[in-house]
């Protein structure tokens, strides 16, 4: 095999792996979008926006947070998990992360866990292991308000303005060129 050969294999394992990633990303997204629930279960992994400053500076407001599939029994205090509370009590849970502070089994899959937020000596409260959705993995910082922003009805009519106006600038350009072709073939 000559060099050749080689950075043409490379080059087309590259490229089948960019769609083969992008195809992913694309899956994984519409499963976010669609199934929730379900993302953590298929891919492992699962995200949120972060809506509270409760855990600053480890997780800010707007961040995207990701969190990974994770067993109750092998939690430890310490530990950041995610779970569904109703934070603000208007009666819809939203999805935090908090250290756990303590753990109490009560039954073969059922636990106890206590909570506390970022920098506090006073537990948030106390949780059961059915309403643990995952542990903290990693967060984007600042990614949640963008994607806040193309979900909002003003982002989506931002995004459908700008691709209104760059298909019309892609339209003038192609006739003008189409012009120019006519008048070099006449002549």
């Amino acid at each position: 095999m000559n060099g050749n050969n080689v950075k043409a294999i490379i080059k087309d394992i590259a490229f089948w792996g960019m769609f083969v990633l992008a195809g992913i990303l694309v899956l994984f997204i519409l499963m976010e979008a669609v199934l929730p629930k379900q993302t953590i279960n298929i891919f492992q992994v699962r995200t949120y926006i972060a809506n509270y400053d409760t855990m600053e500076p480890k997780i800010k407001p707007n961040d995207l947070v990701f969190i990974n599939k994770v067993d109750p029994e092998n939690l430890a205090e310490g530990d950041l998990i995610t779970f569904t509370a109703d934070i603000n009590y208007d009666g819809d849970t939203e999805m935090v992360t908090y250290y756990v502070h303590n753990i109490t089994k009560i039954e073969d899959d059922l636990y106890i866990v206590g909570v506390i937020a970022e920098g506090s000596s006073v537990p948030f409260g106390v949780i059961t292991s059915e309403r643990i959705i995952g542990g903290y993995a990693f967060r984007i910082p600042v990614l949640g308000s963008i994607i806040n922003f193309i979900k909002s009805p003003f982002g989506i009519g931002t995004i459908v303005v700008n691709g209104l106006i760059i298909t019309g600038i892609v339209i003038i350009v192609k006739q003008g060129h189409k012009k120019e072709d006519v008048i070099v073939n006449e002549g």
